[in-house]
């Protein structure tokens, strides 16, 4: 099986599943050791899904919101997670899609930022990185849609963790001045590698192994800032979309 027929087998299967939305919780996110270990770099917000009471989300939240070092040991935990996937052809990916029960689009306004993502069987948690400039969001529009297989009862469940990108003054208040219906700019999918927006793919084909690898990096590089002239010629609007724009350079990587 090819990459187009297994796009196209995985969008059918879309139509043959009863929808259920969520919200997702968007928590905010200050790591105790930059230096040691990041659970998302800078400048994005990291969507991590799993099955419905996972343990695993709880310990990211306290892990997040408690501080003390679990972010470090947690970030290096799921490292090795994602470590030990294999990588599967087009065609086992597309049977993991029918056999799983429920599989998940991520929303944030009208984008979709990732779809078709769902635990690996065995080892679960599934991570998809987005770009984010630091900007407003309005929290209930980040959404999980899950597809399922009609009469399932179990399901998925996922957490948004934020890390703000370092902003200049003049960018913080370039970004504070986006109107509220234009917040959807503000954050956006990862498209710059493999097949990120495919979601089933993007997992089984080991992206979220590449992102974890990638975080230290992405933390280190940085753009010269956008200057307050900068900032005045292009308006808020023009100046958000940049610096998005510069996140998801930042945060783009190559693997082999």
């Amino acid at each position: 099986m090819d990459r187009s027929t297994a796009l196209q087998l995985a969008a059918d299967e879309l139509e043959e599943r009863e929808l259920r939305t969520s919200p997702i919780e968007i928590i905010d996110y200050v790591p105790s050791d930059p230096a040691q270990g990041l659970l998302t770099p800078p400048g994005s917000i990291m969507v991590f899904l799993d099955r419905a009471g996972a343990p695993v989300l709880d310990r990211i939240r306290e892990a997040v919101l408690d501080g003390g070092g679990a972010d470090v040991r947690l970030a290096q935990e799921i490292k090795e997670l994602f470590r030990a996937r294999e990588k599967v052809s087009y065609y086992r990916a597309y049977r993991l899609l029918r056999e799983a029960e429920s599989f998940a689009t991520i929303r944030y306004g009208g984008r979709t930022l990732a779809t078709h993502a769902f635990p690996a069987p065995e080892a679960g948690l599934s991570a998809i990185e987005n770009p984010y400039n630091g900007g407003r969001l309005a929290p209930d529009e980040l959404t999980l849609v899950e597809h399922l297989i009609p009469g399932t009862r179990g399901g998925l469940a996922a957490v948004a963790v934020r890390h703000m990108p370092p902003l200049t003054d003049a960018e913080r208040a370039a970004v504070e001045q986006v109107p509220d219906d234009q917040l959807e700019m503000n954050l956006t999918l990862r498209a710059d590698c493999c097949d990120s927006w495919t979601g089933f793919l993007e997992q089984l084909a080991q992206i979220t192994h590449a992102t974890m690898y990638c975080m230290m990096e992405a933390a280190s590089r940085q753009e010269a800032p956008l200057s307050t002239e900068d900032v005045d010629r292009l308006g808020p609007a023009a100046s958000a979309r940049k610096l998005l724009n510069r996140r998801r350079e930042l945060l783009g990587h190559n693997h082999a």
